[in-house]
């Protein structure tokens, strides 16, 4: 099993062991647990996971939460996934858009003096390569 797919099964069994027990999610809850395991996951980088999944939230998560507040969506997850496989220097980031690969270059640039250099090297190989900067 490798990172990304460790990142997706740990996502399931948070929103698992968040259910009432008519299987109703707890969704602050949820949440919460979700994104401070993608920061935790990502020690080391500053403030950068936190915005984005900040990010990953208002773009993706808020508005399903809106519109069918039952549970958190598995193309919501791939998103943050996908943003984990970029953290990770992989590349199953496919299913991100170019307004994510725009946040995401934002939020990279905004953290750029606190994550190390060949890190950062990467990160805007890859960013320049998506046409986000």
């Amino acid at each position: 099993m490798d990172a990304i797919q460790k990142l997706y099964s740990d996502i399931e069994k948070i929103k698992k062991h968040n259910r009432d027990s008519n299987g109703k999610l707890f969704q602050s809850q949820a949440l919460k647990q979700i994104c401070t395991l993608f920061e935790n996951n990502n020690r080391g980088l500053g403030s950068l996971p936190q915005s984005l999944t900040d990010y990953w939230v208002r773009k993706y998560v808020q508005p399903e939460i809106d519109s069918a507040p039952n549970d958190i969506s598995d193309s919501a997850i791939e998103k943050l996934c996908a943003m984990q496989a970029f953290l990770n220097g992989d590349s199953e980031t496919d299913c991100l858009s170019f307004e994510d690969w725009q946040e995401i270059a934002d939020a990279v640039n905004y953290e750029a003096e606190d994550l190390p250099m060949d890190l950062l090297s990467q990160m805007m190989s890859v960013i320049v390569e998506k046409k986000a900067l």
